[in-house]
C-alpha cells in the first residue's frame, strides 16, 4: 500500500519502521527511567547487540524488497517458513540429536498453515520484478531472521526485554537510514502512508519485538519462531473482519494449523533446553 502512495523505496520503508519504533521505545524507556539500562546493555554486549540490530535491519529490508519481485505471499512463506525450519535444525544440531517426531509434526503443521494462509490471502500480489532475485532475497531474509533469533535468544536471558528492544531497534535504524537515504526520499507527507508506517513501527515492530524478547527469556528459539507465524494468521482474520476480504477454506485451515501448533508448544511447556517431549526423549544427550 505504501509503495502505491509514495516514492519510498523498500529500504526507506524499513528504515522508517525502525525509526518510529526507536522513537516510541526511547520515550517509553525515558518515562520508566530505564535509559541507563539501555546504555549499560550496549556497553556490556556491544558486538552482539550491534549484530542483532544489523540483522533486524537486514532481514526486514530483504523481505520488503522481495515483496516487490515475488509478492507478499511467496516472500512471507519463504522467509518465515525457512526461518522456522532452520532454527529447529540448529537446535537439533546443538543438542546432537534428531528432533522428536512430535516436534517435527508441529513444525511441519505450522509451515503448512503458513503456506495455506499466505497463498489464500486476497490482499497479496504476485509481484512484478525479477522472480529469481525475489526468491533469493526472501530466502536470505529467512536465513538472517533465523540467525538473528538465535543470537537474540542468548541475549534475552541477560538483558531486559525493553532495554534489548530499544538498543537493537535504534542500532538497526542508525545502520539502515544512511543506506535508505542513498536510494531516494526517506520521508513522506501522505496521510495514508504515514498511518501505515505508524502501524508498522508501533504494532508490528515495537510491540512485536517486546513480546518476542520476553518470550525468548523462557522459550526456545524454535518455539518463538513458530509463534511469530501468528502474525500472518492474524492479518488474514483481521482482513476478513475489518476489510471484508473473503476467508477461504484453505485460509481457515491454515489459521487453525498455526494456532494448534502454537497451542501444542505452549501446552508441552519449554525452556531453552526445549519442550518436555524434547527433554524426555533426549535426556542424557550429549551437548556442546
Amino acid at each position: 500500500m505504501i509503495h502505491s502512495h509514495t516514492a519510498l523505496s523498500s529500504i526507506a520503508i524499513s528504515a522508517q519502521r525502525l525509526a518510529i519504533a526507536s522513537l516510541v521505545l526511547v520515550v517509553a524507556t525515558a518515562s520508566l527511567g530505564s535509559v541507563r539500562s539501555v546504555g549499560e546493555a550496549i556497553l556490556a554486549h556491544p558486538a552482539r547487540i550491534a549484530m542483532i540490530g544489523a540483522g533486524i535491519a537486514g532481514y526486514q529490508t530483504l523481505w520488503f524488497v522481495s515483496i516487490t519481485h515475488v509478492g507478499s505471499s511467496t516472500a512471507t512463506v519463504l522467509s518465515l517458513g525457512s526461518a522456522t525450519v532452520l532454527v529447529t535444525a540448529w537446535e537439533s544440531w546443538r543438542a546432537r540429536a534428531r528432533p522428536s517426531t512430535g516436534r517435527v509434526v508441529v513444525v511441519i503443521a505450522a509451515v503448512i498453515g503458513l503456506v495455506l494462509v499466505s497463498s489464500s490471502a486476497e490482499h497479496g500480489d504476485a509481484g512484478s520484478g525479477d522472480r529469481a532475485l525475489g526468491l533469493g532475497m526472501a530466502t536470505c531474509s529467512g536465513v538472517l531472521y533465523a540467525v538473528t533469533t538465535v543470537l537474540s535468544t542468548r541475549m534475552a536471558g541477560r538483558v531486559r526485554p525493553l532495554a534489548l528492544t530499544t538498543a537493537t531497534t535504534a542500532i538497526g535504524a542508525v545502520f539502515l537510514f544512511p543506506i535508505a537515504a542513498s536510494t531516494g526520499p526517506v520521508v513522506t507527507s501522505d496521510t495514508t502512508s504515514l498511518l501505515a508506517l505508524a502501524y508498522l513501527g508501533v504494532v508490528t515492530m515495537t510491540l512485536g519485538y517486546l513480546l518476542l524478547y520476553s518470550g525468548l527469556r523462557t522459550a526456545p528459539a524454535s518455539a518463538a519462531v513458530v509463534a511469530t507465524l501468528i502474525e500472518p494468521a492474524t492479518a488474514t482474520v483481521l482482513a476478513f473482519l475489518v476489510l471484508g476480504d473473503r476467508l477461504t477454506v484453505p485460509a481457515m485451515v491454515g489459521v487453525i494449523l498455526i494456532l494448534v501448533s502454537i497451542g501444542v508448544l505452549h501446552l508441552v511447556g519449554g525452556s531453552r533446553a526445549g519442550p518436555r517431549w524434547w527433554r524426555r526423549r533426549h535426556t542424557g544427550a550429549h551437548h556442546v
